[in-house]
């Protein structure tokens, strides 16, 4: 197990960030699944237009004699057709609203957490309690570039990939957990919960 050598920790401010994370999770979601699903309106329609398959199936094997049936049949699949394929494109359309709502939010968010929080560490790392502990004296520098190596070993591979990071990083008088780090952590843990749930419900 790997021992954090931690220096300070706002044990109020984790909790918060946790707590804000996992809400705007769930409304963002919420909301991004609810528009996804189909209406109970566009399943009815699907459900129409099997059993109009069957009947036109039916008919058409009655040959000519069917003939006038079959013509009406085919014309009120074709109008069932267009009817279904109308509300999956306002379905789309509003799945994609939605998607861009849920964007300009979660930036908001994280301007927000960002400002309030700007130069405060939410975890700081004691760079004294890393590495050879027996190295009593060391110099600030010293002290910062063990801090940061056992970052950057810690949230190996994540804290070398995309800007995320970087950002979440700017402002932290010491090397630690920023803000940002703790909120996006709870949004991933709680995002990844619910697309488990949306897979076995809807899978």
């Amino acid at each position: 197990m790997i021992k954090v050598p931690i220096l300070e920790i706002r044990t109020f401010d984790v909790w918060v960030l946790l707590l804000a994370g996992a809400v705007t999770e769930v409304v963002t979601k919420s909301l991004s699944i609810g528009v996804k699903v189909k209406s109970l309106a566009e399943r009815s329609a699907e459900a129409q237009l099997q059993i109009l398959n069957v009947e036109t199936t039916k008919k058409r094997r009655l040959g000519p004699s069917a003939f006038v049936e079959t013509s009406k049949l085919e014309r009120k699949v074709l109008a069932k057709e267009k009817e279904i394929a109308e509300m999956a494109e306002l379905r789309k359309r509003r799945t994609d609203n939605v998607a861009k709502w849920v964007k300009r939010f979660s930036f908001t968010i994280y301007a927000v957490v960002f400002a309030f929080y700007y130069g405060h560490c939410i975890l700081s790392i004691d760079g004294t309690r890393v590495g050879d502990e027996k190295t009593i004296v060391m110099s600030n520098y010293e002290e910062k570039e063990r801090a940061v190596s056992f970052l950057q070993g810690f949230l190996f591979p994540v804290s070398y990939i995309g800007v995320g990071m970087r950002i979440a990083r700017l402002g932290l008088p010491a090397p630690g957990f920023g803000p940002l780090l703790v909120l996006w952590s709870a949004q991933v843990t709680v995002g990844n919960l619910i697309d488990g749930c949306e897979f076995l419900i809807y899978s």
